[in-house]
């Protein structure tokens, strides 16, 4: 009888099938003009990379951050790190210098690579490294560092949670995981082909645009990237460069869709694919995507940065409701839970179960218990299944909130808010209330030439949906801010809530 070896892994071969045949994986125009760098230079730079990290006393395990804007150095850094076993800490550089001192100092980070964009955040005392640099020049010019054989299980990346409700957590996620994520966004051509050209502009510190490079790096795509985003920028880099995937939360497609004059003199016809996730979206504003891509299949994705390959078609080929997150893939397990009784409800808590789920919290274990349970991810999302076995987002366990006995899901009365013609984008927090516990207030951008008060909103919301949940107070404003994550900015809107708003 014969042992099998055991399975070895390493994130940062999935460029390799491309390699020697001269193919373009960046069109760069994070610098400011289009820079065309081939899977071979990439590859090269990220051996480099890792080289120059191993001569720097980098090892297994180590863990080296990156606080820089979007780059093809990034990019290099990113898959070099985690070419030698050492683990990708990629860091939001919205964050405060002191939130940036702490997630530096709970991963104990051997080394922290920042560019000139980000010099005045570094946390003061730690050891770092400056793109561009001499020394950074001379890591570059290192003997190229072979593909570490790794376990499956060996973490790559500890990529850090918002930290909207508390301290940030750093979530660790193995190669294998990675590995399973890619496959599952790769296989029989469900959301990606191998002649896509992708266009990234979501912050590569956030999972939405690592995901998106790693799987188009899989196929053997281009990836068109922005150094940051900005609607106008991004519209008219998807008419020039021809993308024709596109990616992003509600907000960035929100801001586009209010450039009717640039939208008028661009030809938007090469994107036929376009992903929106991270945040709910109603019918409404699917329709309104729809209309600025026209020849695009749009889909509401969804994944955690502990979980991101969750949903897919469905299996029988039925039409996909316009919001339904998808049908579970069918290499992973789900189930809908009452988190009060941990019982099967529908609907309820999602948890999911897979290859593509993290490793646990860092140095958080009572954390990761309560999270984890026999392989099985409890999300904090609430979601509704229908006959078909489509997955709908319903809210967060964590932001329901109770007023006047009933439960209130914000994302439930945005959704309602948007089905309002004269609703662009509405934002939902609560503020607090002696009689009722809490009270739903509202966010509103109106659509554009649209005439619309208060009270009128608000009467509106009485008539379509349930009295309990409509908004006590409507604040219309220009735009919704968005977080570091990219995500609704809803920490700094409860505050301003909660400032504004006087009982009536």
């Amino acid at each position: 009888m014969t042992s099998r070896a055991p399975r070895v892994v390493n994130l940062a071969t999935i460029y390799e099938p491309h390699l020697g045949a001269g193919k373009v994986a960046f069109i760069d125009l994070s610098g400011g003009e289009a820079t065309e760098v081939t899977y071979d230079d990439f590859a090269d730079r990220c051996a480099r990379v890792a080289g120059g990290l191993v001569a720097a006393g980098i090892g297994i395990g180590d863990r080296v951050a990156i606080l820089a804007d979007n780059s093809v150095d990034y990019a290099a850094l990113y898959f070099g790190i985690c070419r030698i076993g050492a683990v990708t800490v990629p860091l939001n550089t919205k964050l405060p210098v002191e939130g940036l001192g702490y997630i530096v100092d709970d991963a104990d980070v051997a080394l922290i690579v920042l560019d000139d964009a980000n010099a005045d955040r570094l946390p003061p005392g730690r050891p770092s490294l400056r793109i561009g640099s001499a020394q950074w020049q001379q890591l570059l010019d290192a003997e190229p560092a072979d593909a570490a054989p790794l376990d499956p299980a060996t973490v790559a990346v500890q990529m850090y949670t918002s930290g909207s409700t508390g301290r940030p957590k750093g979530v660790l996620l193995s190669h294998g995981s990675q590995l399973f994520t890619v496959e599952q966004y790769t296989s029989g051509g469900f959301f990606m082909s191998v002649d896509e050209r992708i266009l990234v502009s979501a912050p590569m510190y956030h999972k939405n645009a690592m995901v998106q490079t790693k799987v188009n790096l899989a196929l053997g795509g281009q990836i068109v990237l922005l150094g940051r985003f900005d609607a106008a920028g991004y519209l008219r880099a998807v008419a020039e460069q021809r993308a024709t995937s596109l990616t992003g939360v509600p907000t960035m497609f929100a801001l586009m869709t209010a450039r009717s004059e640039l939208l008028a003199s661009l030809d938007l016809s090469s994107v036929r694919r376009l992903m929106i996730g991270s945040a709910p979206m109603t019918e409404a504003f699917f329709d309104q995507v729809q209309a600025l891509f026209p020849t695009a299949a749009i889909t509401n994705g969804y994944g955690t940065t502990e979980s991101i390959a969750c949903f897919g078609p469905h299996p029988d080929g039925a039409p996909r409701p316009k919001i339904a997150l998808g049908h579970p893939l069918p290499t992973v397990e789900v189930r809908l839970v009452d988190p009060a009784t941990g019982l099967d409800a529908n609907p309820g808590e999602f948890w999911i179960r897979s290859a593509g789920v993290m490793n646990g919290y860092h140095n958080l274990p009572e954390v990761t218990a309560d999270r984890l349970t026999d392989g099985w991810y409890h999300t904090g999302d609430v979601m509704e299944r229908d006959e078909a076995g489509w997955y709908f987002f319903v809210g967060r366990v964590d932001d329901m909130f109770v007023c006047g006995g009933e439960n209130v899901y914000p994302g439930d009365v945005e959704q309602l808010l948007e089905r309002h013609p004269a609703v662009h984008q509405a934002a939902v927090v609560a503020v607090p209330d002696e009689l009722k516990g809490m009270l739903p207030v509202a966010f509103v951008v109106r659509a554009a030439g649209a005439s619309l008060d208060e009270d009128g909103l608000r009467a509106w919301s009485i008539e379509h949906g349930p009295a309990y949940a409509h908004p006590r107070a409507v604040w219309f404003v220009d735009e919704i801010p968005l977080a570091g994550t990219a995500k609704i900015d809803k920490t700094s809107l409860t505050a301003e809530a909660r400032e504004r708003f006087t009982p009536r």
